[in-house]
């Protein structure tokens, strides 16, 4: 905490040290929190802390592809929750080890953490990211306007999703994760 203050802030240092660890594709991992950011932004109560875990968890996302493909997600969230990462908490590495856990399939398991506003914001947008580099959406993200209160709201571009049709087939997949625990995704169409 006290070089926190001093602004030597040891979290980006130690969340190299665990990307380069397990063998995280770093550009693929900050295009991902580029994603992620862009449509945390669009969303209201943005709150700068939250950004910076939102980052660092998509910067960790794949780390537990290391260890297998299959549940790759819950390895990266034990991985995130277990590792040494000087300058983070305990309580800290929890919160992104639950964003991890929840950056793919379905959301039954972090839905007691859905019901905090600012978590369910942040998975929303790393959900999307990842939903957008498995769809390979590299480049303009403006057809993509994001929005969430008692519902979720993605406006798309029609022509956008035309020139990105994969993108279709990740996005009814967080439809229906969310309308699951019952929440509203609307997809609209301009």
């Amino acid at each position: 905490l006290e070089l926190r203050s001093k602004h030597q802030d040891r979290r980006a240092l130690a969340i190299g040290d665990c990307m380069r660890r397990f063998g995280v594709d770093s550009a693929r991992a900050r295009r991902t929190a580029d994603i992620a950011r862009h449509f945390y932004l669009q969303l209201e109560a943005v709150d700068a802390s939250c950004l910076d875990y939102l980052s660092w968890s998509c910067l960790l996302h794949e780390g537990g592809l290391a260890v297998s493909h299959t549940g790759a997600h819950k390895h990266g969230a034990y991985i995130v929750e277990h590792a040494d990462l000087p300058g983070f908490t305990t309580r800290e590495q929890r919160l992104m080890a639950t964003l991890v856990l929840g950056h793919k399939g379905n959301l039954r398991k972090v839905k007691e953490s859905l019901n905090e506003p600012a978590f369910a914001r942040m998975v929303l947008a790393m959900r999307l990211a990842v939903a957008c580099m498995h769809a390979r959406v590299d480049g303009e993200l403006d057809g993509l306007r994001l929005a969430m209160g008692s519902r979720i709201e993605l406006t798309v571009e029609v022509d956008w999703l035309e020139r990105h049709p994969t993108l279709s087939a990740w996005i009814e997949r967080e439809r229906l994760a969310w309308e699951e625990l019952g929440r509203k995704f609307v997809l609209r169409g301009v």
